[in-house]
């Protein structure tokens, strides 16, 4: 009776720490999986978006240097 005694704490808390590794393992992969989601959307929105308005970007040409404002 007293191995179990002074096993059971240290169980205890192995149990809790793979827990809380779980936990955060879980959350890490959903947030993985949802940026990629939206990674694709806004792929999408942006091919969608190139498809309606031709070649004429919305954010600005990249081979064309922005304007810096005067001031």
């Amino acid at each position: 009776m007293e191995y179990i005694a002074v096993l059971l704490p240290s169980i205890c808390l192995g149990i809790i720490f793979w827990l809380i590794l779980r936990w955060i393992m879980r959350g890490d992969r959903t947030e993985r999986a949802v940026e990629a989601r939206s990674q694709e959307d806004a792929a999408q929105w942006y091919e969608q978006l190139k498809a309606r308005d031709g070649e004429d970007l919305p954010f600005g040409r990249p081979d064309r240097p922005r304007r810096r404002p005067r001031g």
